[in-house]
């Protein structure tokens, strides 16, 4: 089988087929209870949807209006701005000692929200950045059924599967997780293999710019969360929320819609740089637990 049938393999059936596993992996996650937590701790929730919408596409999309290398990398990187929080934020909030209840309602909102969304962002930012929309066709409305049926139709199947039949729905949810992840990672090393010319270009332009979106989006929703003088565990919440991103769904947009594996690399590098991101965010969390006084002493030194 020749390098090129391989890719049309891994773009045309592995990559979707990773990404319908990981939204029916989500959808298997979910239950009722999940959709009625949203009613609770409504104000810190629209804050994180809220910046979550604005803050970081407005900082990607600065990002590729000034130094992003390529036409093709300057959509790669509002694509990446412009996906919602994974699964994982979950468990980093757990582990940071953060408001898991408002991250898992935040990764739930976020991704139906974004279902919708990211088609638009994604579709201008084709036609403004590559500029001929007749070496680019991509319709809207096919372009959002392409999203919609392989994003929301996938979770819906999972959710209603978990709702049928729980038992089974967790005796599932793992072997398809670890077959989707495995697709997925598999995809990105031929992606990689693929570009590695565009790689040796721009490696460095790429990290900077991603470690850079990473860092002005964090500090610009902590900061945002004291202005607003949002609690500790809300905090790291929606700050963690913001780091880890569901990449697979700009990754089939670039790949397996648009046919533009460049346009894919801010996303698998930004895989390895969130990761550090969040793992240093979550330390730093902790110890702030640490070394905060306990409830009682401080409500004695603010009754002195």
């Amino acid at each position: 089988m020749s390098y090129a049938a391989l890719m049309a393999i891994m773009s045309g059936w592995l990559l979707p087929g990773s990404l319908v596993c990981i939204m029916v992996v989500m959808g298997l996650s979910l239950t009722t209870d999940d959709f009625r937590r949203l009613v609770h701790g409504r104000r810190a929730l629209f804050i994180g949807i809220a910046s979550m919408l604005v803050v970081p596409p407005l900082i990607g999309l600065a990002m590729a209006l000034t130094v992003a290398p390529t036409p093709a990398l300057a959509v790669g990187f509002i694509l990446l701005a412009t996906t919602p929080g994974g699964m994982l934020s979950n468990l980093f909030t757990d582990m940071a000692k953060g408001d898991l209840a408002l991250s898992m309602s935040l990764t739930l909102l976020l991704s139906i929200i974004y279902m919708f969304v990211v088609p638009f962002y994604a579709h201008f930012a084709i036609l403004h950045f590559l500029g001929v929309e007749a070496e680019v066709r991509v319709p809207l409305g096919a372009f959002v059924w392409d999203i919609f049926s392989i994003t929301l139709l996938p979770a819906g199947l999972g959710f209603a599967l978990r709702a049928w039949r729980p038992g089974f729905a967790l005796a599932v949810k793992g072997p398809v997780k670890l077959a989707a992840m495995i697709v997925l990672f598999t995809s990105f090393g031929f992606i990689l293999v693929d570009q590695i010319p565009t790689l040796r270009a721009n490696l460095g332009a790429l990290v900077w710019i991603t470690v850079a979106i990473n860092a002005l989006t964090l500090l610009a929703v902590l900061a945002l969360g004291r202005v607003l003088r949002l609690g500790r565990e809300q905090r790291v919440a929606i700050g963690i929320e913001h780091l880890m991103r569901q990449e697979g769904t700009a990754l089939f947009i670039a790949v397996s819609i648009v046919g533009n594996n460049e346009m894919s690399l801010p996303m698998i590098m930004n895989t390895p740089i969130a990761l550090l991101f969040v793992l240093a965010f979550v330390a730093l969390a902790r110890r702030g637990v640490r070394h905060a006084p306990p409830p009682e002493a401080a409500g004695s030194v603010a009754a002195a």
